[in-house]
């Protein structure tokens, strides 16, 4: 050992205290990447999210309708023409929450898929009436938030005026595609498995 060194010892804690003081500088760095991941997303959110809470603010529903139909199937890479039986039964709920939280919070919670999700089940609705596609319940459901599926128009007038619509009748494009009533049941399925209403 030369004469000049320092002890094992000393040398063993000068490591360590370096050791310790990295750790502590990227435990800090890793908060500030998770912070700046966070704002990256919130504008992502923003820019995503943004057009339809915009079109709620100013009352234009029906706009918001389509909107919502859009942004909640761009989040899955699809579109309702597109949309398959297997992506709705995995949707992510995130997006179901964040546009249901818009739809009530501008609506007065007249609005969303939380209301829509409650109205099913005061009317005896659960996952097992679901599987076996109940086509009563199914009618008494589109009957409470006012949509004629049976006249292809899937919903109310064009009305903005909430007043005018029944809870519950917004959004409604989201629910209606090519696989008719499995899309429905498959959509009203994930709202209870997301916990919107918890």
């Amino acid at each position: 050992m030369n004469a000049s060194e320092p002890p094992p010892e000393e040398r063993l804690a000068a490591l360590e205290a370096a050791v310790a003081a990295l750790s502590e500088r990227l435990t800090s760095l890793s908060a500030q990447v998770q912070q700046h991941e966070g704002s990256l997303n919130l504008v992502a959110d923003v820019a995503r999210y943004g057009p339809l809470r915009d079109l709620l603010a100013a009352g234009r529903f029906q706009e918001a309708d389509a909107e919502t139909a859009k942004v909640l199937f761009e989040s899955i890479n699809t579109t309702l023409e597109d949309v398959t039986p297997e992506e709705i039964a995995t949707f992510p709920a995130g997006p179901l929450r964040i546009i249901d939280q818009l739809w009530r919070s501008h609506s007065d919670g007249r609005f969303g898929f939380r209301v829509q999700e409650t109205l099913y089940r005061s009317l005896g609705g659960t996952l097992d009436t679901l599987i076996a596609q109940d086509l009563d319940l199914y009618r008494a459901f589109c009957e409470r938030v006012g949509w004629r599926p049976h006249e292809g128009s899937g919903g109310p007038d064009d009305s903005d005026d909430p007043a005018a619509m029944p809870v519950g009748a917004l959004p409604r494009r989201c629910w209606f595609s090519s696989y008719g009533m499995k899309i429905t049941n498959l959509l009203m399925a994930r709202l209870i498995t997301a916990g919107l209403g918890a």
